[in-house]
């Protein structure tokens, strides 16, 4: 299908061997590899790559924080009690526990730890890039280009700012697969498929399921292809497909099994509303950053005014590397591959405008797993992958010469006349930008307010950006446009689109990065009032930072919250249960919430933060007679909502309690935590009377109670309280109890995951001596 390594889109003169190739690649890797060392090491301590009140200081640096320390302890985190008043940990995917590459954070301080992890994948995503170009043929020199353009390109580079991390990771790894499905369907190399397993089954440890899934349907999309255009690939690249994707799904058993049992019990148990799954896809208007980066703003310097969020809506890879991708269709013999590469990109390209297109209703009803996902956007990143390795195949062609370059030079002068006039335009009248700009406002897509719109002085700064972004795309055409006019009588100037690329890039990158101090992420007012009042209770933030600061919290922002739950906090708020997600918010505090031990709230930044006391919260354990049996979720609400009901004295069950509790019985005796983690607890009761032991935590299926002592009574159960929490129904007598969670599948994904690691090695060892 492709041309072997050495012999690119045409024929080197000097190919060099494979060992030879091999210890550049080594050398090159130390080298960079020590250079990030150098970077990360010689920056303070505390600062971090990213904005403020990005995920990185609301999710990823507490996870990774918890994590370690869990780790460290000597037990995997299973359980996180610090989001959504407890959710799965290990199940939730971008936990990431069990990703290698994760290991660093054992190791290194915190911060130093998170800018190494996304230096290190911008590193493995460019050497994917690398390495796939090569394989295709193509110099040293175009595929360095790929390789650089890659990490630095607008659906990669943004996601640093945003705090990233779990996505970073995972699209880190999305050529590794191309690359090696490539190597089998090109010449049958059992080492391709291996090292297309493993980088399959890195994206599902590396924790970003969709983008996990986005590449799957790439890579199916790219066998569906080569199955069309190459008779010889036609029999065994869909096969290849599944069998790759079966041997990853072994290798990540361990994460995949938790992971499936937590999604059954969360809020995505289930297909996402139509809205929903359509949010965040790449609005139309937005092609135009493929040309002019900055047209809507930036991260750094000018407002973002387009809709959604601009780290998953660029689709920059340089003015010449349009220019480039347009030489690989001129020239005969990388024609052939562009074509294909530039076909997928633009299929997939369609596919991450979403609701802007038909198509996504269709996908949405039929294709499987489609509609739990929402972002469609996210597609853009292995349709840059493709669009990047035809832009290697123009710098190939411009590197070997001997191709005719009037067309493409014709076409950069007249680009550069529309993109440098229209620029001008909007330079000397930039309030004519105000028609776009309420187009954008209406179309409710922005978080801007509605009044920042038809400011005055904002809406001529967006327009002087928008002019300013199109005029410097122009003058880019212009001196590409007579680079290429002279190339005849200069060949030298065939290189300055592959010398103005990088600087593209380099400049697109610093006008995308910020960095923060590690106490920016967190509310230092909050931490304070928790350190000096230590005890079992938690805290309303709304944030998943509840490691750092040193409480639970009853909000977070992450799929993984129970679906019991979100319901019950709509329930709380007056809202529909039925409509229950991860983007649940409280607005006002229920009485409810003391049977979830909140005692203190943080009140919205934006309208003047302050922390108060809320009620005095329930007691983590205690015993009740007293209960309800109310079968039905509405039901129980209503019950909960009556205007009687005590959660201290009444428990509301599900089911009937074996044993019943004495409902006379007024202190039926006492119950106290004698020691606990995140995974478990130990609790002591001593009963005279029959009863529930209430714990206010969260209720999960995968919950588990076992007697440490003999304590008269056969058999503890689990059983939902109050809709969210647990009750244990006690026998009278002396009761010595470790509750603990127990991921379903857990252990048999492990040994599932260690059998198939174990299988793999050998693959490669075996593979290895044969080559």
């Amino acid at each position: 299908m492709f041309p072997r390594r050495g012999r690119r889109l045409g024929a080197p003169s000097n190919p060099e061997s494979p060992a030879q190739s091999r210890l550049v690649q080594a050398l090159t890797a130390v080298i960079v590899l020590d250079t990030a060392l150098l970077v990360v090491f010689v920056l303070p301590a505390d600062l971090l790559f990213g904005s403020p009140g990005s995920d990185l200081g609301q999710q990823f640096l507490a996870w990774r924080a918890f994590a370690a320390a869990s780790l460290k302890a000597g037990h995997l985190p299973l359980w996180n009690p610090y989001s959504y008043s407890g959710e799965p940990f290990l199940g939730g995917f971008q936990s990431a526990v069990f990703y290698p590459p994760n290991l660093i954070f054992l190791a290194l301080p915190l911060a130093r730890a998170v800018n190494l992890s996304i230096i290190a994948h911008l590193l493995i995503l460019g050497w994917g890039m690398w390495r796939w170009a090569r394989q295709r043929g193509l110099r040293p020199a175009a595929a360095g280009l790929a390789a650089i353009v890659t990490p630095l390109c607008g659906t990669v580079w943004p996601h640093i700012y945003a705090g990233h991390i779990s996505n970073l990771c995972t699209l880190a790894w999305m050529p590794w697969i191309f690359a090696g499905m490539e190597d089998w369907y090109r010449g049958r190399k059992f080492s391709g498929l291996l090292s297309a397993a493993a980088a399959v089954a890195f994206q599902v440890l590396a924790g970003h399921v969709q983008y996990a899934y986005d590449t799957a349907v790439a890579v199916g999309l790219h066998a569906i292809v080569s199955s069309v255009v190459e008779p010889a690939s036609r029999k065994r690249a869909l096969p290849a497909v599944a069998g790759v994707y079966l041997a990853a799904a072994a290798l990540a058993a361990a994460q995949i099994a938790p992971g499936w049992a937590a999604a059954a019990e969360g809020v995505r148990q289930s297909r996402l509303s139509f809205d929903f799954a359509g949010q965040f896809s790449l609005p139309p208007e937005n092609l135009l950053t493929g040309f002019a980066p900055g047209f809507f703003g930036d991260l750094s310097r000018h407002i973002y005014w387009g809709r959604e969020q601009l780290w998953e809506m660029s689709l920059f890879a340089g003015v010449s590397g349009l220019l480039l991708a347009a030489v690989a269709l001129i020239e005969p013999v990388s024609r052939r591959y562009a074509r294909r590469d530039l076909g997928i990109a633009a299929v997939l390209l369609v596919l991450a405008l979403g609701v802007y297109t038909p198509l996504f209703r269709i996908l949405y009803d039929f294709l499987p797993g489609f509609s739990r996902f929402r972002g469609s956007s996210k597609f853009s990143c292995p349709a840059m992958m493709f669009f990047v390795m035809a832009i290697g195949q123009g710098a190939d062609v411009l590197i070997r010469g001997g191709v005719r370059l009037r067309a493409c030079c014709l076409t950069t002068l007249i680009a550069a006349l529309a993109a440098g006039a229209t620029g001008a335009f909007l330079l000397s009248r930039p309030s004519a930008i105000a028609v776009f700009l309420l187009q954008v406002r209406d179309s409710g897509g922005t978080d801007l307010p509605p009044d920042v719109f038809t400011d005055p002085a904002f809406v001529r700064a967006a327009g002087d950006q928008a002019g300013r972004s199109l005029a410097i795309a122009g003058a880019v055409c212009l001196i590409l446009g007579s680079a290429l006019a002279l190339a005849s009588r200069r060949p030298i100037l065939r290189w300055a689109p592959l010398c103005l690329l990088p600087l593209e890039m380099i400049t697109f990158a610093w006008t995308h990065f910020t960095t923060l101090r590690k106490e920016q992420t967190m509310r230092p007012g909050l931490r304070a009032i928790v350190a000096a009042h230590p005890g079992d209770y938690r805290v309303l933030e709304g944030t998943d930072n509840g490691f750092l600061t040193g409480a639970p919290d009853l909000l977070g922002n992450d799929p993984g919250v129970l679906k019991r739950y979100a319901e019950f906090i709509e329930f709380s708020q007056g809202r529909d249960p039925d409509k229950a997600g991860q983007l649940t918010e409280i607005r006002s505090l229920s009485p409810l919430y003391a049977m979830l031990r909140l005692r203190y709230v943080q009140s919205n930044p934006e309208r003047g933060a302050r922390i108060y006391e809320a009620r005095s919260p329930m007691d983590r354990v205690q015993l009740i007679s007293h209960y309800q049996v109310i079968p039905g979720r509405d039901s129980l609400f209503s019950a909960l909502r009556a205007p009687g009901f005590d959660p201290r004295r009444t428990t509301l069950l599900e089911t009937e309690p074996d044993p019943r509790p004495d409902t006379d019985a007024l202190y039926p005796g006492s119950a106290r935590v004698v020691d606990s983690s995140s995974d478990w607890l130990t609790v002591e009761a001593d009963l005279a009377h029959p009863a529930l032991l209430l714990i206010t935590d969260l209720y999960s299926r995968d919950w588990r109670v076992s007697a440490l002592e003999n304590g008269g009574q056969a058999v503890y159960r689990i059983q939902p309280a109050n809709y969210i929490l647990r009750a244990i129904p006690l026998a009278a007598g002396h009761h010595r109890l470790r509750i603990e969670y127990v991921p379903t599948g857990l252990g048999a994904g492990a040994l599932v995951s260690v059998s198939a690691w174990l299988l793999w090695l050998a693959a490669v060892t075996k593979t290895s001596r044969r080559a």
